[in-house]
């Protein structure tokens, strides 16, 4: 069954073809929400996701960054040049966007006029930018004073973890609740535009402490309040009783399937998109691109990136084992619409040992394989 419904798709300079990609443009030019998840860090994926913004001229793009991050990258992808300087002052402070491909896939989003917005908890590298940021918008000199001073140290405490790969050291680990009380103390007579500033940032910090206390809820937290955030986000963009704009979403794979994750006993925010596309009669198309083998991003030391680069093979992996079996190395890209095993599925006419790839066949309409990635440049 994965054999008859197996599509191969080529690329070259940007451009894709074949009968593989001939499908994908049908079902994306059908669909009002197109969700890409997909394996991070990998050059080639930026540019699927361009092709595919290209088809569907969607009207927005939520990508798997916090709100502050969207705005920094909205500001610098209309910028010319790559935001080198930003960079080196701010390490990962784009998170995936601090990548040359990522960054050039904003930039031409951006050129299509697409609004860029992020809907993730605050980054775990952006504390020195954020608190910097903080002290532009406060009006007290103590409390300017106090987060200026905060930003620098949360900035080198960070970077430097960044170059060991001691993450367990970074601010959103390290900071005691001392340091959550100060700021909200600085900030209590502020705008409420900073007050929110600040319970955004300690959302994000209660959520790391989970998981550094190793609580079970703490990944369930995290994606309820992606959720919320993007229910606030589109607030903007839709009228009530009005149908929702064309979006594409590009986060990590186990978070953009409809029912079921592939995590396991939740759901996530690609299921919160079809519910809400379904809810207008609307169409939402899931696509699940990872390489079976080659490189990948795996760090972030801001000095040496050569140390960030690094060789994997997923062709064991369970959730998309099948579709690893059948891309062979040297080979085009494949294709695979999952819809027809779907339907087996659920009929009873075909039965899957693993929940992991259960939930890919249930979550997702297309998978499509990499037969060897490069790993994103930085700037």
């Amino acid at each position: 069954m994965v054999q008859k419904n197996q599509y191969a798709l080529t690329q070259s300079n940007g451009q894709f073809a074949g009968t593989g990609w001939e499908k994908l443009q049908l079902d994306v030019q059908k669909s009002q929400l197109v969700l890409v998840g997909e394996d991070h860090g990998m050059a080639q994926i930026p540019g699927f996701t361009t092709a595919l913004a290209r088809v569907l001229q969607p009207a927005l793009y939520v990508a798997e960054i916090d709100k502050y991050q969207a705005r920094d990258l909205n500001r610098l992808a209309a910028q010319p040049g790559l935001p080198s300087t930003f960079e080196k002052q701010h390490p990962m402070a784009l998170s995936f966007y601090s990548w040359a491909e990522e960054f050039e896939l904003a930039r031409s989003l951006l050129a299509q006029n697409v609004s860029i917005v992020g809907i993730e908890q605050v980054g775990s590298a952006t504390p020195g930018r954020f608190f910097g940021l903080l002290a532009g918008q406060v009006k007290s000199p103590p409390a300017r004073a106090y987060l200026r001073q905060r930003a620098v140290v949360y900035q080198a405490r960070d970077r430097a973890g960044m170059v060991t790969g001691q993450y367990d050291t970074s601010t959103m680990i390290a900071l005691q609740q001392s340091g959550v009380d100060s700021l909200r103390a600085f900030t209590r007579q502020e705008s409420p535009a900073v007050r929110q500033m600040v319970e955004d940032f300690v959302a994000s910090w209660q959520i790391f402490q989970l998981n550094k206390a190793g609580k079970p809820g703490a990944h369930r937290t995290r994606i309820n309040l992606m959720k919320r955030n993007l229910l606030t986000e589109l607030q903007a963009y839709q009228s009530v009783g009005q149908p929702l704009p064309k979006m594409l979403f590009k986060f990590g794979a186990y978070h953009l399937g409809r029912g079921r994750s592939i995590w396991g006993d939740m759901y996530d925010v690609g299921n919160l998109a079809m519910s809400l596309a379904d809810s207008h009669d609307q169409k939402s198309l899931h696509i699940f691109i990872m390489g079976k083998q080659g490189t990948k991003v795996g760090g972030a030391n801001p000095d040496d990136f050569t140390r960030n680069v690094t060789s994997y093979s997923s062709a064991d992996e369970a959730m998309v084992k099948p579709f690893m079996a059948q891309t062979k190395p040297g080979s085009a890209w494949q294709v695979f619409d999952l819809r027809p095993l779907r339907r087996a599925l659920l009929s009873e006419q075909l039965t899957v040992a693993s929940q992991a790839l259960e939930a890919t066949i249930l979550g997702y309409d297309y998978v499509v394989i990499i037969p060897e990635t490069t790993a994103s440049h930085n700037y």
